[in-house]
């Protein structure tokens, strides 16, 4: 009886031991995670002053030629930093956390894909109207964003390049594959969410905060199930071509702020009209379909999720957290730590 009574309680405490080593590996994956998300933000950020400081410099000596502040400029000046410098540090640097887990590789064909879309489109719309809520208690109250005034003074194929093409390449690859391929072996369920909670975090504001945690969840649950980030390259794509180029540009139409196409001037030239009104006229109608485009993907969207609520499931993982200590492994931890520090400090500059 004391034999066995002595035999169990070793067994208990290897057991211990064991699920005590899981949980120090487990803190320490995803803190390691965190610290990438971190080096990306100082990355982006350092290199973006730098950048600043030189064209600033060369500016000056070229007597002022160029508009460093204008639209373009400040396109310019977010982008190839976080793109051909932040984002090539993340990638060397991830490489040091072992993969862990792996997505599980389902099928998807067509009908899922565009209930996908029409999910993302209305929650893009309902993330956006509550971010605008937030905005209004605002110092500053609420007006156009610093990305709605960059994306209004930028041509749309500065737009295009970067807005439709570079982010949704780029931040997918970070944010869903590399991420997520070193987290969903601790369950489907922790994976989707720091992935949706650290995409949301790195815009730095509340007015985009909303839209894309939530957006985040959902591509982050698309790369699970199906392992494809060309699905969610896509989603991100038509997303951002919808906000960023579609919106931009009605509004610049409706606002009589457009560039016309060279064509247009020669008619105008031609025929000596003036197409400003016509644009303003058909852009103000084109905003109508927009907004009730919008709309309809909302109520789709509620009714999509509400019908197969049931098919949403999490796979608990190879080496699933332990119940009770799943915040503290997930967050507490130095490389979350550091990494939601430094986005609450863009939160707290951009308010």
């Amino acid at each position: 009886m004391t034999k066995t009574f002595r035999e169990n309680r070793h067994l208990h405490m290897i057991q211990e031991e064991n699920e005590q080593a899981l949980g120090r590996w487990q803190r320490r994956q995803f803190s390691h995670v965190g610290l990438v998300a971190a080096s990306f933000m100082l990355v982006t950020v350092l290199a973006q002053v730098v950048m600043m400081f030189f064209v600033g410099m060369v500016n000056m000596l070229l007597g002022g030629v160029m508009d460093l502040f204008s639209g373009r400029g400040l396109v310019l000046i977010s982008a190839i930093p976080m793109y051909l410098v932040a984002f090539p540090v993340s990638v060397a640097l991830i490489q040091l956390v072992p993969k862990c887990g792996g997505s599980q590789r389902q099928r998807w064909g067509m009908g899922k894909f565009t209930a996908c879309l029409v999910i993302t489109v209305g929650m893009g719309l309902a993330g956006n109207l509550l971010g605008q809520l937030v905005e209004w208690f605002k110092p500053s109250g609420l007006g156009d964003g610093e990305l709605d005034r960059i994306l209004m003074n930028s041509g749309i194929w500065m737009t295009v390049l970067f807005t439709v093409v570079a982010a949704p390449v780029i931040e997918e690859l970070l944010f869903r594959k590399l991420l997520m391929d070193r987290l969903l072996g601790f369950g489907e369920g922790p994976a989707i969410l720091v992935s949706g909670l650290m995409f949301g975090m790195a815009h730095g504001n509340f007015s985009q905060f909303f839209y894309a945690f939530g957006i985040g969840l959902l591509w982050a649950y698309v790369y699970a199930k199906t392992g494809k980030v060309s699905y969610t390259i896509a989603l991100h794509m038509i997303f951002n071509f919808l906000g960023g180029a579609i919106s931009v540009e009605l509004s610049k139409g409706a606002k009589g702020l457009m560039d016309l196409p060279w064509f247009l001037r020669k008619m105008e030239h031609l025929l000596d009209l003036d197409f400003s009104g016509i644009i303003s006229a058909l852009s103000g109608l084109l905003i109508t379909g927009y907004l009730l485009f919008m709309v309809a993907c909302l109520i789709g969207g509620i009714t999509i999720l509400i019908l197969y609520r049931k098919e949403i499931r999490f796979a608990p993982g190879i080496w699933p957290i332990q119940r009770g200590k799943r915040f503290r492994t997930v967050f507490l931890n130095p490389g979350m730590i550091i990494y939601f520090l430094i986005c609450i400090g863009l939160f707290v500059l951009n308010w």
